[in-house]
């Protein structure tokens, strides 16, 4: 063998040790037993951070707790409809007494002016004037809000700006509603406009449940456009109703596209005074939550509003283990009644004011609908495992007065502990390794209910280390 063979073999050998001295040994197969019963998120999971230092937020005044999409004046299917009384009985047994999306009884334009000067107010006003209980009512349209009349079909009489129809719209409406509402959101998930951009995809990007309006814009309807459009709509409110709230559109998530060019252009268009609450939604795994809740409050924080109260109207999780589009833990009833609190206690515990499950009963169609599985009750109003684990939530911690978020790991422990106005402390805890019962501690309890949705609680001494597990434990 000549001296340049010789080198090759042994370069060739070094290759292979060092090759498979970076192949990690194969690992041991994991008993069924063993597996964890819930999947986290991937995307992103190996950048979780770990949260050291205990972030407190203390209550302001408004509404903290609420139930998105009511279906006030839905007949159910075989039988007849309930009625708004009975429905308002459902949310006031789960302590519910903000109520947003009420649908066939909410003020978009479509429903209260469906042809020009044809007004309809029956539905809005047998609900929204109800005692007891807090309207958020959404303006325009659930999806693409607009300046443009509902009964408007040609692209070009497209609308960007306010004109005399929407004006009367929003004079008429919110003199009308003004004695009853105190907070009006102007317009819901405003970047579905993204479709109508041409240079973004244009229609392709609608998805098939989007009822696209006839109307749209051939040359888009850019973020900084609709901050113009939303700051005069938000001047006509405030001159009809000078004690209004003016609410953000809810943002669709807390993606890029949301946050750096919807909110971004939407700031840029309209400035920041216009509106006084920020508003998002969230429907991702609650594990990944840690990561995507800071991006808004870096975003809030360059854009100038981070003083704003913060929103979380649409939050929830399926009970059905074939829906796995938005999670997919598996879902299970029970995995639904852990989120109840898993996502409401994290979004009070990262800053949120107010947090709003999706939603109050379960959708029709249940085979066809993407959102089934999603109610804490069925169209009777009789509770499941998440409604049961609602109202404990509710009659437990709210209304609190400081919240801290002790631990936020996803791979380990998750600590929050709630202060009560007269000074009770109570502690939401759940995920691996353990938690100290706090002093003055005498009891805790599962959070997710038994079958006949009743809960045990068990008695536990100050000091005493709890095991925890992906279903929160309250102990108090």
């Amino acid at each position: 063998m000549n001296a340049t063979k010789t080198w090759l073999l042994v370069f060739a050998l070094a290759l292979i040790r060092a090759s498979a001295a970076q192949i990690p040994p194969r690992p041991r197969p994991i008993p069924p037993a063993e597996r964890p019963r819930e999947r986290p998120e991937r995307a992103g999971w190996q950048q979780l951070p770990r949260i050291e230092v205990a972030d407190a937020f203390r209550a302001r005044s408004g509404p903290q707790i609420g139930l998105n999409f009511v279906r006030f004046f839905w007949v159910a299917p075989g039988g007849p409809g309930r009625a708004p009384d009975e429905i308002f009985g459902d949310l006031a047994w789960l302590g519910a007494a903000a109520y947003r999306q009420f649908v066939k009884a909410d003020l978009f334009w479509d429903l209260v002016e469906p042809a020009a000067g044809r007004w309809s107010f029956a539905n809005a006003d047998a609900v929204v004037s109800q005692a007891g209980f807090m309207p958020l009512p959404t303006l325009f349209a659930m999806q693409y809000a607009s300046p443009t009349p509902p009964w408007e079909t040609d692209p070009a009489n497209f609308r960007k700006t306010i004109g005399p129809e929407a004006r009367r719209y929003l004079e008429t409406v919110v003199r009308r509603y003004a004695p009853h509402v105190k907070y009006w959101e102007l317009g819901n998930e405003m970047e579905h406009w993204r479709i109508a951009d041409p240079g973004d995809g244009g229609l392709a990007r609608a998805r098939q449940s989007d009822r696209v309006p006839d109307a749209r814009p051939a040359d888009g309807f850019s973020p900084s456009e609709q901050g113009r459009f939303l700051a005069e709509a938000a001047a006509i409110v405030r001159a009809n109703d000078p004690d209004a709230v003016i609410v953000l559109p809810g943002m669709a998530g807390l993606d890029g596209y949301s946050l750096d060019v919807w909110l971004a252009g939407v700031v840029a268009g309209g400035g920041t005074d216009w509106f006084d609450v920020v508003n998002y939604h969230d429907y991702a795994g609650w594990e990944s939550f840690i990561i995507r809740r800071p991006r808004l409050t870096a975003a809030l924080q360059r854009l100038g509003i981070a003083d704003k109260p913060v929103w979380l109207t649409e939050t929830g999780s399926s009970s059905d283990p074939t829906l796995t589009l938005r999670t997919d833990y598996p879902n299970r009833p029970e995995t639904q009644a852990a989120d109840v609190f898993r996502r409401i206690v994290q979004g009070f515990g990262f800053g949120d004011d107010l947090v709003v499950w999706h939603s109050h009963s379960g959708a029709p169609g249940a085979a066809q609908n993407s959102w089934r599985g999603y109610g804490l009750c069925d169209s009777a109003g009789r509770p499941n495992l998440a409604g049961h684990a609602f109202r404990l939530l509710t009659s437990e911690l709210v209304p609190w007065a400081k919240i801290e978020r002790l631990e936020a790991d996803p791979r380990g422990a998750n600590v929050y502990r709630f202060m009560l106005p007269d000074g009770t402390v109570k502690t939401v805890a759940w995920g691996s390794g353990t938690c100290v019962a706090p002093d003055g501690a005498t009891q805790f309890v599962s959070v997710v209910p038994a079958a006949d949705g009743t809960f045990t609680w068990q008695p536990v001494a100050p000091g005493a280390r709890l095991p925890l597990a992906p279903h929160p434990i309250l102990v108090k």
